[in-house]
């Protein structure tokens, strides 16, 4: 008897069950049954099972969805909507939904949801069979919905990328590690899922192309990677990552004949790459000037290779490899093959400096890394007036040789305004060098540089923008006594700069960053970095500074596509670390914490002192449970005994992040208390 009760009892459930469709078209239902409700009653629902409230404020509802009414007049709307819900639940026998004169209540437990069971599904280890069968399903969320009301419209566009970055992160889970060869089913299902999401999620592609080369898909693999070059290259002219690069170059060996890149643009300048693969950049590196003459300066030949390597920087038809990575000493006899191999540079742009009183000599060899034959050979003369003018030059004719499509006004738009004052052009380039030092007295030092570049040259930007990052740096390393004033001097000096060149693609680029840094403006942070790139397509600065705004936006991937440039275009730069420990901090967000530690650790060996670093290196550790290492590296973060969390009131880190941060710093510094740090790793 109890037996049939109980049936009875579960046919009556399913017979009052709600449910409700958001991907798409909306749609709720009760034991089959539709339910008719208005456009603002069903985002109402929409909203809050999207919420996971169980229970939300009246007043809520009425800013939500009646944003652009009177008071008086939201409030009957929701009313009306909310009688309209009550009224055609209640006559199907639905007794989940609730309201009163204060709150409105969903039984959300009681309510089916398909999204919620996608996502459900996901963090679960289950790849839900929609998200194989339809293209960007999170674009689809309440998509018929959308322009019911302005303030649901932002609430929407805010909500979906969110529950995007939840579902790549769920289904990410599920990937098999880098060098594990073994794609499980539920891998391939996952990976399949991600890239459906996201077409250009690199580590999802690599799983898919060794799934097809286990089945022996060859021409499947190669179409996928075909593909994923096409996209990255139109959207935003860049290569795949090294490890999906180097998935295929196994192949390559295999099958030589069919392994090849996408062809460039028909009026690109082909070159022949390291790979012997056909690129549709040609890719440069400037090597250090040998002097020839005793008396001339190191800063002189310096400023010569900068100079020129800013020029080239301009154009987006040239990959430039930054200073930074070239400035290895100069040798009577270099291995070009050697290093052309060491920086991934196609072609090497060397030579010699002579100076004789006032008058100047440049002799320069254009020649292929990779056989060493000499592309061209020029010699210039000049005075020492003269220098930026023979510094274009000899950019110029690098340009007419590698890229010749280029016209004179692309030249004219990359020849960027000079100082007024060539030592105080020398100066700022040893104040940027002198910047990055370890040692205190060194780093104050490069202040003093730029402020003496600033008066000779006051109307020149790079002064500015340098002495605005070395504001942002002494707050990075601990160094400053007001990190707050010392911000707000950084973003003032950027707005200097700016002011006296606004096409200047440094001053952009700091202007950017510093709008992310002092003001948490990362949208406008965005767009000002944007707009540094477009100026100065080869700028590895603005790449670094983008990859962090990114992370701060909860753009995981596009920051690591970022840093992953600004490696490329600097890969031997001793500045190089930002961008390393950029990619810990979007690993870190990921929950991809082997990677986070493998970048972070780099950087902290580097620069065993960079708070900002180890915070994330040392999080990171926590939560895979390694707390005796995380407490070799949290001493740094100490003060007073006690681990320093201040910083987390003012850091432009997304909260999630954060909080992720905060808890496990805080559980450590528990276990240092307790003195278990050794306990606690065991029992993680």
């Amino acid at each position: 008897m109890s037996g049939v009760n109980s049936n009875e009892a579960v046919g009556a459930d399913e017979r009052r069950h709600l449910t409700l469709k958001i991907i798409g078209a909306f749609s709720a239902s009760v034991g089959g049954q539709e339910v008719g409700l208005g456009r603002k009653a069903q985002a109402l629902l929409g909203y809050m099972m999207l919420s996971s409230a169980r229970q939300l404020p009246r007043s809520k509802l009425v800013g939500l969805l009646w944003s652009e009414k009177e008071d008086p007049l939201a409030k009957g709307s929701l009313r009306q909507s909310l009688s309209q819900i009550q009224r055609e639940l209640k006559a199907l026998g639905c007794p989940y939904f609730h309201a009163d004169q204060i709150h409105v209540e969903l039984e959300i437990e009681r309510v089916t949801c398909d999204l919620v069971e996608i996502i459900s599904d996901a963090e679960r280890g289950i790849v839900h069979p929609l998200l194989l069968t339809r293209e960007r399903l999170t674009d689809d969320i309440l998509d018929d919905l959308e322009g019911v009301d302005p303030a649901f419209s932002e609430w929407l566009a805010e909500t979906r990328p969110l529950i995007h970055e939840r579902l790549i992160d769920a289904l990410t889970r599920l990937l098999p590690g880098e060098t594990d060869p073994v794609v499980t089913a539920t891998a391939e299902a996952a990976a399949k899922a991600i890239h459906r999401l996201d077409s250009e999620n690199e580590r999802a592609i690599r799983v898919l192309i060794k799934s097809h080369l286990a089945t022996g898909s060859i021409g499947a693999a190669l179409a996928i990677y075909a593909r994923l070059w096409r996209q990255l290259e139109d959207a935003y002219d860049i290569e795949p990552h090294k490890l999906t690069q180097d998935l295929i170059a196994g192949l390559r060996q295999q099958q030589p004949e069919t392994v090849v890149r996408p062809a460039p643009s028909a009026v690109a300048a082909p070159a022949v790459a390291l790979t012997g693969s056909v690129v549709s950049r040609p890719s440069v590196a400037v090597l250090p000037f040998r002097a020839l003459s005793p008396a001339l300066e190191p800063q002189f030949t310096i400023g010569i290779v900068d100079s020129v390597v800013q020029a080239l920087s301009g154009l987006k038809e040239l990959f430039v490899i930054s200073r930074g990575s070239t400035m290895m000493p100069a040798s009577q006899t270099p291995d070009l093959r050697a290093i052309g191999r060491d920086l991934n540079a196609q072609y090497l742009l060397h030579g010699s400096i002579q100076r004789a009183g006032d008058q100047i000599r440049i002799s320069t060899e254009l020649v292929a890394a990779e056989t060493v034959e000499v592309v061209r050979v020029d010699r210039l003369s000049g005075t020492a007036a003269d220098v930026f003018d023979l510094q274009d030059r000899i950019a110029v004719e690098v340009i007419r040789s590698l890229a010749p499509q280029v016209r004179d006004r692309e030249l004219h738009r990359a020849m960027q305004k000079r100082p007024d004052d060539l030592d105080a052009y020398q100066l700022a380039l040893v104040g940027y060098d002198q910047m990055f030092s370890p040692d205190y007295t060194t780093f104050v030092t490069a202040r003093t540089n730029f402020e003496r570049a600033h008066m000779l040259s006051p109307n020149w930007a790079p002064p500015l923008s340098y002495s605005a990052i070395w504001h942002m740096q002494r707050v990075a390393r601990g160094w400053s006594a007001n990190a707050p004033n010392e911000l707000d001097t950084a973003r003032a000096l950027a707005e200097r700069a700016l002011e006296r060149n606004s096409a200047d693609p440094l001053a952009n680029a700091v202007g950017g960053y510093t709008l992310s840094q002092c003001k948490h403006d990362h949208a406008g942070a965005l767009k000002q970095l944007d707009r540094a790139i477009e100026l100065t397509p080869n700028l590895a600065l603005a790449f670094a500074y983008r990859a962090a705004v990114h992370v701060r936006c909860e753009r995981y991937a596009d920051a690591l596509g970022d840093a992953a440039i600004n490696l490329r275009l600097s890969p031997r730069d001793r500045h190089a670390w930002f961008a390393e420990m950029i990619s810990a901090q979007a690993y870190f967000a990921m929950h991809d914490l082997t990677s986070a530690i493998e970048h972070a650790t780099r950087v902290a060996t580097q620069l065993p002192s960079n708070q900002v670093n180890l915070r994330v290196l040392v999080a990171a550790l926590v939560e895979s449970g390694r707390l005796d290492d995380a407490q070799n590296f949290a001493q740094t973060l100490m003060s007073a005994g006690e681990i320093d969390l201040k910083w987390i009131a003012t850091s432009p880190w997304p909260k999630p992040t954060l909080a992720r941060v905060e808890a496990a710093l805080s559980r450590l510094a528990s276990a240092l208390r307790h003195g278990d740090g050794k306990s606690g790793a065991d029992k993680s």
